[in-house]
């Protein structure tokens, strides 16, 4: 069975999850505090970064780009049978688009910069004497969360998905990222209703299900969390 590393709110290992799950892929997963730096893991890949995936034949694959490149090629979900890639050349394009929008532009700008001051500190701080979180990078990537907010907001609004008529990988990137946020109580959801809406959607999914029940030593999520309709 598919083995996959991961730690539960890096936005990367929960797109892998997801799209696992959407495609009733069978899979279990290893916790990864990849601050351990543990040797074992190092020797898989060897840049110390997730999600890492073990195949069936025991090979591993590193970056979600790859895992997922790997899962459509490894199970034969070619572009017109892949439910989460769909449409023509110019759809597919699009979907892959906002794809990158959210795991490099987002993640750079927003959940990147939260998670570090947040959750990497607060793990290192375990070993060190390292700094507080810087509040002002915090406030920045806030500031920045809601431009993307309102960016999402006109997806929304123009579509019945992110990526177009129907749910896709844009969609699972964007969710995955949102719901670290989420789970580390910066998102105000009363200021965007229109992606809160589309976010309870994604969190009835059944292949959302194991994201909502994800727990961290040491956070709390808030109370709103795990329930699909908030």
């Amino acid at each position: 069975m598919i083995k996959l590393f991961h730690f539960p709110i890096c936005p990367f290992s929960r797109r892998v999850r997801i799209t696992l799950s959407e495609l009733n892929i069978q899979f279990t997963m290893v916790n990864e505090n990849i601050w351990d730096k543990r040797r074992e893991f190092l020797a898989v890949n060897p840049a110390g970064s997730l999600p890492v995936m073990i195949d069936d034949q025991h090979n591993a694959i590193v970056s979600s780009y790859a895992i997922i490149e790997f899962i459509q090629e490894k199970f034969e979900i070619n572009y017109h049978q892949n439910k989460l890639d769909f449409g023509d050349i110019y759809e597919q394009a699009e979907i892959r688009r906002l794809v990158d929008w959210f795991d490099n532009k987002f993640y750079t700008e927003v959940t990147r910069v939260i998670l570090k001051e947040l959750v990497d500190k607060y793990y290192i701080k375990n070993n060190t004497n390292t700094t507080s979180p810087n509040m002002e990078l915090i406030r920045i990537a806030q500031d920045n969360l809601h431009y993307h907010l309102d960016y999402l907001t006109h997806l929304i609004n123009s579509r019945k998905w992110i990526g177009g008529d129907f749910f896709s990988q844009a969609d699972i990137a964007a969710s995955a990222h949102l719901s670290c946020l989420d789970f580390l109580s910066k998102l105000q959801w009363d200021v965007c209703p229109v992606v809160k809406n589309w976010y309870s959607r994604i969190k009835s999914r059944p292949s959302f299900s194991g994201i909502l029940s994800d727990s961290v030593a040491g956070f709390y999520p808030p109370s709103h969390y795990p329930n699909p309709d908030f």
